[in-house]
C-alpha cells in the first residue's frame, strides 16, 4: 500500500499499536486476544506489559488478557513484528551482513556497500509480504467455557467427538442438518454415535456439500453456561496405490496452486477477492486446490466447506534446503498448530507438509519421518503427502515415508525450453518412474509457464500468451496418458492468477504463470483449461452437478 520503497523492502520490526475499551459489564468473564496472522515474529503488549512472542506467520495464536485488561478504560494493544528470514525460520531466508572490508584507492577509503548493509533472500519465489495479515479478536467467555470441539465423522454416519472445557463438567451435545433439524443427541464429553440416513459431503461434480452442526452446551449446576457450534461434513478419504477415494468414489483432483495474493493490500485477507478467486475457479470447473505455500485464511476454509472445494492444506515449509533438529521441531509445532485450526473441515482432503524441499539430501529423511509420523498420529483420517521438485525418484530420501506423492514439473519452461516436442515423452518418462518405485496415487501439482498478458506471437516465443498455452496443451496430452494407465490422481496448474514477487531479473513485475492475471482477467490459457476441466469434470464417476448453495455459514459462539 506504500508509496515509499524503503518501507516497502524494510526488513526488521514495525510495530503497531490500537487502543480498544472493554465495558465493565464485563467483568468476571475471561477474555482472550487472538491473532489470525503475524508475520513472522510477533511480540504482544497490553498497556505496556509483554504478553507473548510468537514465531511464524499464517496460523492463530491467541493469549489470555482476563487479569490485564482495564474495564470501562482504554486499553493500549501494542505489537512489534519483524520479518527477518533465516536458515533457522520456516520459511527459510538467506540472511548475510556485507563484510565492507575498506580498501584505499587514491584519496579515498571507500566500500562496495554502504556500512551496515545486508541482504536477505527469502528460499521461495513470492513477495514476503509480512505484519498483521488478518483479523485480530478479543474473545470474551464465560470462566467456564467450551475451549474446543472435535469430531471425526465418515460418510456413513458413524462418529467420534471430544469437547474440551479444561474441567469436569456436564457436556450435552445436538447435531443439526442443514436445515437446523436435529438429527441427534446425547451427553458426555466424548464418545461415538451413528447418524442413520446422513448426507455425506462431496466435492464439486460429486454430488452436494452437506454440512452439519455440532452444538455442545456446557453446563454448571444445572445451568447453561456455554454454547459452542462447529460445523463439520461426514466425509471419508481413503487411497489404494493407484487412486484417492472420497466416501469410497474415486476422486481425481482438478485444481490449481495459488495465492493470497492481489493489487493494493498483497497477502492481506479480503472477502471480496475470496469470493472472486473461488467464483472463477467454479467457472473454471475446478474441484481443488492447494493452499500454496502456507495455510490460507480460517474463512476461506468455511467457504470450501460450504462450496465443495476440495483442499489440500499445506506448511509454510517452503524451499526447505537445511534440515536442524531445531527447525524440525519448529515444523511440527507448525505442523501441529494447522491441524488444530483445520481438522474439522471436510474439505480438506489431504495434509501437505513442505513444497519443493531438498529431500535429496540423507539427512532429510529422519526430519520427514518426524513430520509424517506426528501427522498420522493427530489425523488419522487424511493421507499426508510432500511436494517434490528438485529432486527425482531416483534420489529421493523421504517419498516412501508418504501416502501420496505430489510433483512439481516444468518441461518446456525451466526444463528444456522451446522443446515443446519433448514435453510429452519427458514428463511420461519422469512420472512413471515415480509410479514405479513408490507404488502411490500421484498428483502434479505444478506445471506451466509465465505469459504475459497481451503479449501474442505467432509462431510462439517464451513469455506469449500462445507458448504458456501451447505448453499446457502438451502437458495435458502427457496427462492423458498416465491416467489412462492409473498412474495419475490429479492435476493443478501453477498458477491460478499472476502474483507478486521479490525483484529478480528473471521476474517482471511478479511471476506471470497465472491463467488469470493478478487482476482476475483470463488470459488464452484460462479458455483452454476451462474446457479441459469442463470435461473431466463431466467425467467424474456419479457426477452430479448442483447449481444452488444452500448452505449457511455457521460460527463458533458463546452464550
Amino acid at each position: 500500500m506504500t508509496a515509499d520503497a524503503t518501507l516497502r523492502d524494510h526488513i526488521g520490526w514495525v510495530w503497531y499499536e490500537k487502543m480498544h475499551i472493554v465495558p465493565e459489564r464485563d467483568v468476571g468473564m475471561r477474555h482472550f486476544l487472538r491473532f489470525s496472522s503475524v508475520n513472522y515474529y510477533g511480540t504482544v503488549y497490553l498497556n505496556g506489559q509483554e504478553l507473548i512472542s510468537h514465531v511464524g506467520g499464517h496460523l492463530p495464536f491467541e493469549v489470555e488478557v482476563t487479569d490485564r485488561l482495564l474495564y470501562g478504560s482504554a486499553n493500549k494493544i501494542t505489537v512489534a513484528v519483524n520479518n527477518t528470514l533465516s536458515w533457522s525460520t520456516i520459511p527459510q531466508g538467506d540472511f548475510n551482513y556485507y563484510n565492507l572490508q575498506p580498501k584505499v584507492i587514491g584519496n579515498w577509503t571507500l566500500t562496495r556497500a554502504p556500512e551496515g548493509a545486508f541482504t536477505d533472500i527469502g528460499n521461495f519465489d513470492f513477495f514476503n509480504y509480512a505484519g498483521i495479515l488478518r483479523s485480530v479478536y478479543i474473545i470474551k467467555v464465560p470462566k467456564k467455557h467450551i475451549k474446543d470441539i472435535h469430531i471425526m465423522a465418515e460418510h456413513r454416519g458413524s462418529f467420534i467427538y471430544e469437547v474440551s472445557t479444561g474441567d469436569v463438567d456436564e457436556i450435552e451435545f445436538r447435531i443439526l442438518d442443514d436445515d437446523e433439524n436435529e438429527v441427534y443427541s446425547g451427553s458426555g464429553a466424548e464418545g461415538k454415535g451413528q447418524v442413520d440416513g446422513v448426507r455425506p459431503w462431496w466435492p464439486r461434480g460429486m454430488g452436494n456439500p452437506s454440512l452439519y452442526v455440532f452444538e455442545a452446551k456446557l453446563i454448571v449446576n444445572s445451568q447453561v453456561v456455554d454454547i459452542y457450534r462447529e460445523v463439520f461434513g461426514f466425509r471419508t478419504v481413503t487411497w489404494s496405490q493407484d487412486k484417492i477415494f472420497i466416501n469410497d468414489r474415486p476422486f481425481y483432483c482438478i485444481g490449481f496452486g495459488m495465492h493470497e495474493d492481489f493489487e493494493i493490500h498483497g497477502r492481506g485477507f479480503d472477502r471480496a477477492v475470496m469470493t472472486k478467486d473461488l467464483n472463477l475457479l467454479e467457472w473454471m470447473g475446478g474441484n481443488c486446490y492447494r493452499t500454496t505455500h502456507y495455510p490460507y485464511d480460517e474463512e476461506r476454509m468455511r467457504e470450501n466447506d460450504r462450496r465443495g472445494i476440495a483442499i489440500i492444506a499445506e506448511t509454510p515449509a517452503v524451499g526447505l534446503k537445511g534440515f536442524p533438529k531445531a527447525n524440525n521441531l519448529l515444523h511440527i509445532k507448525m505442523l501441529e498448530d494447522l491441524v488444530s485450526r483445520d481438522k474439522n473441515h471436510p474439505s480438506i482432503i489431504m495434509w501437505s507438509l513442505a513444497n519443493e524441499p531438498h529431500t535429496e539430501k540423507k539427512e532429510s529423511r529422519n526430519y520427514f519421518k518426524a513430520l509424517v509420523d506426528t501427522a498420522h498420529a493427530l489425523d488419522p483420517t487424511r493421507p499426508v503427502t510432500t511436494v517434490y521438485g528438485p529432486t527425482n525418484s531416483g534420489n529421493d530420501q523421504t517419498a516412501d515415508l508418504l501416502d501420496i506423492i505430489c510433483v512439481n514439473r516444468y518441461y518446456g519452461w525451466y526444463i528444456n525450453m522451446g522443446s515443446l516436442d519433448w514435453v510429452n515423452s519427458s514428463l511420461i518418462y519422469d512420472i512413471a518412474q515415480w509410479k514405479e518405485i513408490f507404488r502411490k496415487p500421484i498428483i502434479i501439482t505444478e506445471y506451466g509457464a509465465d505469459s504475459i498478458s497481451g503479449l501474442n506471437q505467432e509462431p510462439s516465443i517464451d513469455f506469449s500468451e500462445q507458448y504458456q498455452n501451447e505448453i499446457i496443451m502438451k502437458t495435458h496430452e502427457a496427462f492423458d496418458v498416465l491416467r489412462q494407465q492409473n498412474i495419475l490422481a490429479g492435476e493443478m496448474i501453477w498458477n491460478f492468477a499472476d502474483f507478486m514477487t521479490g525483484m529478480s531479473t528473471t521476474r517482471a513485475v511478479g511471476n506471470h504463470k497465472g491463467v488469470f492475471t493478478r487482476n482476475r482477467q483470463a488470459k488464452m490459457a484460462a479458455y483452454t483449461l476451462r474446457k479441459r476441466y469442463l470435461g473431466l469434470l463431466d467425467q467424474t464417476e456419479h457426477a452430479r452437478q448442483y447449481t444452488t448453495h444452500r448452505y449457511r455459514y455457521h460460527y463458533h459462539y458463546h452464550h
